[in-house]
């Protein structure tokens, strides 16, 4: 059993403050790897209660203005070490979403952070506009995670997220109708300096940044010697990417003093305690919770086992 080191300066299980909201915990889901958090309400595994047991935070799938079918499949392709997906934000749509998801999880008391997508600094205003609106009363709703990096786009993606200027604009679009929850900006891996993109994120209101989204990958099946993806190039995620996460959030912290939530390959508590030790308020668990829904509850029960060897 892993213990807690001595040197964590802060209490791992207790709650965490972003803004004006405060976690109930500071372990979370990554957007796009635990659906909409409502599929996992009926899952049973044994010495297991819930997948959503000891989580902090769901960060939802992507949702954007309209509904998105997505790109072609193939969509996911695995690697000896991660995964490739080109999924390209396949959605309800905020409408359907504010009037079936969110009721749906404030039913369920799963406390969430939803994930927004545009094309355009403007939209992001519209679309926080909107959602304000629709889900005021929601008491589970905590904040918005704003998804300015992923690369599986035609429009806006991974070029979009890489201007700071752009950034800022995005975040202050949003900022202005989120009095209330907590705002993150979701930043890209791929870019000379990520902390230039946080602080831009903090000049326009951001309350915190989300480090990282994935790098750019690709892999070619030698059978047909095309890529294995229809759109050449997807996400790359997984085991692989951690020691980039943590290069990545120590730059942010070091450089700029903002509040991190860390993402990128963490599967276990020893992963965890890695990004806490550079500096992340919290983590988010993503790849491994596609293949085990229950990875981020039991990386939660592993923490909480810590902390009690550890008084």
């Amino acid at each position: 059993m892993t213990t807690l080191p001595s040197w964590l300066a802060f209490d791992p299980r207790g709650p965490l403050r972003l803004g004006p909201r405060v976690f109930p915990g500071r372990i979370w889901t990554a957007s796009g790897c635990f659906g909409y958090g409502l599929d996992g309400a009926d899952l049973g595994a044994p010495g297991c209660g819930s997948p959503f047991d000891g989580l902090g935070a769901v960060v939802t799938k992507t949702v954007t203005p309209e509904a998105r079918c997505g790109n072609p499949p193939p969509r996911l392709w695995e690697t000896a070490h991660g995964a490739l997906n080109s999924i390209g934000l396949e959605n309800v749509g905020l409408s359907r979403f504010a009037d079936e998801v969110v009721p749906a999880l404030e039913a369920r008391g799963v406390p969430f952070v939803i994930s927004l997508a545009a094309t355009r600094p403007e939209e992001f205003g519209n679309l926080a506009r909107r959602l304000a609106a629709a889900a005021d009363g929601a008491v589970h709703w905590h904040g918005v995670e704003l998804n300015l990096s992923c690369p599986n786009v035609a429009e806006g993606g991974v070029d979009f997220g890489r201007d700071p200027a752009t950034v800022e604009r995005c975040v202050a679009a949003a900022r202005e109708h989120l009095p209330a929850r907590a705002l993150l900006a979701k930043l890209t891996p791929n870019v000379g300096s990520i902390a230039r993109l946080a602080t831009a994120a903090a000049r326009g209101g951001a309350d915190g940044v989300t480090a990282i989204n994935t790098l750019i990958g690709m892999d070619v099946d030698l059978s047909t010697g095309a890529p294995v993806l229809p759109r050449r190039r997807g996400g790359y995620s997984g085991p692989a990417l951690l020691p980039v996460a943590l290069a990545r959030v120590d730059e942010i912290v070091q450089e700029t003093g903002l509040p991190v939530v860390g993402v990128g390959g963490i599967a276990t508590l020893e992963d965890v305690l890695k990004f806490f030790a550079v500096g992340a308020v919290a983590v988010q668990i993503g790849t491994a919770q596609m293949s085990d829904p229950f990875a981020a509850a039991a990386v939660a029960a592993a923490l909480a086992a810590a902390e009690r060897q550890a008084r």
